[in-house]
């Protein structure tokens, strides 16, 4: 009776093959949808990146990469998750910035824009940014504005100043200890101790001095935030961070 029971739970050749087709047509189904689903994300990256590009009117095109392991519920649902895009060489005016790092959450694409290859129009929910200022490229943002003074790191996280000023009708060298600061969609710098070498200057100059120093850098163009959070400064440059909502960018 045993030897006729095993005998019942063996397959017969045609069901092993039957379920070796079964197993192999899975296999084939998966791939081919990993395969879409691949091909679909690497399309809606580049056209996201294409018109980020448009957008900024930067030379590089931004790195775009669309979090999540199945893409294709997401394009069809014209919903993103979550995107992180990597954008340099943004231009605000005369300030370039050199690098700009945005997790961006909630994006709305519209699956027609998305099929036809044409975005018209990108709706952000929040946006979180990290952006990278250098030291050269905000000594040539002051020297467009007319301001012939230089930033070079500090000590403990502060900046220097240094340059020569007119006031009261004579040019001062001085260096000066800055602190930075947000301000609204501004960077401030702040100084903090005044170093004019040999030259003297009477208390009304120097303040008058001082307050020149306080220096705004607007940075209203930032891709998609431009709410400023927070700053620190190191060896490398300035390092912002910035947030935004409800944002919408169209090429």
């Amino acid at each position: 009776m045993a030897e006729t029971s095993r005998q019942r739970r063996r397959l017969s050749p045609e069901h092993r093959r039957l379920l070796f087709q079964a197993l192999g047509l899975i296999v084939v189904v998966v791939l081919l949808l990993w395969g879409a689903d691949t091909l679909v994300r690497i399309r809606a990256q580049t056209l996201l990146s294409r018109n980020i590009q448009d957008a900024t009117g930067v030379e590089v095109a931004p790195e775009v990469d669309v979090e999540g392991i199945f893409f294709l519920p997401q394009v069809i649902r014209g919903a993103y998750s979550e995107v992180n895009v990597i954008t340099e060489g943004v231009m605000g005016g005369p300030l370039r910035i050199d690098r700009v790092e945005s997790q961006l959450s909630d994006v709305q694409v519209p699956f027609h824009d998305v099929l036809v290859r044409d975005i018209r129009q990108v709706g952000i929910g929040r946006s979180e940014e990290n952006l990278d200022l250098t030291y050269e490229d905000l000594n040539s943002y002051f020297a467009t504005t007319g301001r012939p003074l230089t930033l070079a790191p500090g000590r403990d996280g502060a900046v220097r100043i240094k340059g020569d000023v007119v006031i009261a009708n004579q040019t001062v060298p001085l260096s000066a200890d800055a602190t930075l600061s947000v301000e609204g969609d501004a960077l401030r710098i702040s100084p903090e101790s005044l170093n004019t070498g040999s030259g003297s200057l009477n208390a009304a100059s120097r303040l008058l001095l001082r307050n020149r120093l306080r220096l705004l850098v607007p940075l209203g163009t930032l891709p998609f935030g431009h709410q400023l959070t927070g700053v620190r400064a190191d060896s490398d440059g300035v390092h912002l961070t910035a947030t935004g909502t409800d944002i919408v960018v169209e090429p």
